[in-house]
């Protein structure tokens, strides 16, 4: 037998096998799929049968009914499906409840009882959790669990911040002009006109929202602050609305208004190629965002503007960033830690040999203004354990440079992760 001859049987055997298991897989396919026909047919028939009275079948989109992973943005973040809001209409009649839901989903289905929960639980005018994907209950909303917004009270000025003067400068500048009523009238008798949005960039513990809080008290201005993660809402539209009521309430303010959202890059990011649920929630919220900002810039009356803030401003969506002058807020130099130095430690008792100049030669680079008020702190109480008298306490050098140790090797200023069941710096437990 020459090679081409072996060659031509051998390719004959693996064709012979290979539809030999095709034809195992068809076969297979085929029977699968006539068993879920029949399936079909008698659940069908059950339902059909009984009294003679055909029960109501609740058709849902095909779309709905599958079961979708979680899914991943772009910038690796978790996107967590929203769920619906809706109403119970009707009391339960030994097979289901019917409820209307709101939202962009909006429309009466009926659901089942889920487990935990009994039949009289559910009555008309209960609002409802419902599971976009499969149309079920998950839990019952409590009414008026949303709080209106109320401005924030702050004794905080901008002598209580140290390092930062070119900063707050800048948010004087900027800011202070479209707060201060005379100073905005002779900009705007001059033709000129001032961003009534701010973005202030930093790390977590560099100061962002101590200035704002300054910047409130020291223009006597109302502060409406809230995180962007509670603007991230579980209900389908519901983070749309919280935003609108925010500004609403800042226009309806008879003094000039700071609308604050630390952590603005929860729900503005870039957009998002795939819109599911959990990207389109985000977007709902950040069009209304979007959508109030343009209506500072257009209306007369009120004076109300926003500062926003991040550590992460490389994934913010070019629509807000185009809206806002950006400000930084750095880590601080070495001439910096000295002022925050002498911030924290005005209202102590120091040892006459402390040199601050050498303490900021013993700290880390990355050391924030959150870092130095921590390791003032632990040197404080430090200081009171080694004496018998508190009366007699004096803040020295020893006392800073274990505080200082302690924080570099992690024992100040460490929180617990509890998910992650590790302990963190609270840094990067928000980073």
């Amino acid at each position: 037998m020459d090679l081409s001859e072996g060659l031509k049987k051998y390719l004959d055997r693996v064709r012979r096998w290979v539809i030999s298991m095709t034809d195992e897989d068809v076969s297979g396919r085929f029977n699968d799929e006539k068993e879920e026909e029949k399936a079909e047919k008698q659940e069908q028939e059950s339902e059909n049968s009984g009294d003679g009275e055909k029960k109501q079948k609740v058709q849902f989109p095909q779309y709905f009914q599958q079961k979708q992973a979680q899914n991943r943005n772009p910038n690796g973040t978790n996107l967590t499906t929203p769920v619906l809001r809706g109403v119970v209409v009707s009391e339960y009649d030994g097979d289901r409840i019917w409820v209307e839901a709101s939202g962009n989903m909006k429309g009466r289905y009926g659901v089942e009882i889920p487990s935990g929960y009994e039949a009289e639980d559910f009555k008309p005018g209960t609002e409802v959790a419902l599971d976009p994907n499969s149309f079920k209950v998950t839990d019952i909303v409590e009414k008026g669990k949303d709080a209106e917004f109320e401005s924030v009270e702050t004794d905080v000025t901008f002598q209580d911040i140290g390092g930062l003067d070119h900063v707050i400068k800048s948010l004087s500048s900027n800011v202070g002009a479209q707060l201060n009523s005379d100073k905005k009238a002779k900009i705007e008798e001059w033709g000129m006109d001032m961003d009534k949005s701010t973005l202030l960039i930093g790390r977590p513990g560099t100061g962002k929202t101590h200035m704002v809080k300054a910047l409130s008290n020291e223009y006597d201005a109302d502060m409406f602050m809230i995180n962007g993660p509670q603007l991230v809402e579980k209900f389908i539209g519901e983070g749309a609305k919280k935003v609108k009521r925010l500004y609403e309430q800042a226009r309806a303010s008879e003094d000039p208004a700071i609308v604050f959202i630390d952590e603005i890059d929860a729900i503005a990011k870039k957009r998002l190629d795939d819109r599911r649920h959990g990207g389109e929630e985000v977007e709902r919220t950040m069009s209304q965002l979007l959508s109030e900002l343009d209506g500072l810039d257009t209306e007369s009356e009120g004076n109300v503007i926003s500062i926003f803030a991040s550590n992460t401003p490389d994934i913010i969506d070019p629509a807000l960033l185009n809206r806002c002058s950006a400000i930084e807020v750095p880590v601080p130099n070495e001439e910096a830690k000295k002022e925050i130095l002498k911030v924290h430690t005005r209202k102590i008792d120091l040892q006459n040999s402390l040199d601050l100049e050498d303490l900021v030669g013993e700290m880390d680079e990355d050391f924030t203004g959150r870092d130095i008020k921590q390791i003032v702190r632990q040197a404080a109480v430090n200081a009171l354990d080694r004496f018998d008298s508190y009366e007699d306490a004096e803040v020295g050098d020893e006392d800073f440079q274990e505080a200082i140790k302690d924080l570099k090797e992690g024992n100040v200023g460490v929180e617990k992760d509890f998910l992650g069941n590790k302990e963190v710096h609270p840094d990067e437990m928000f980073a």
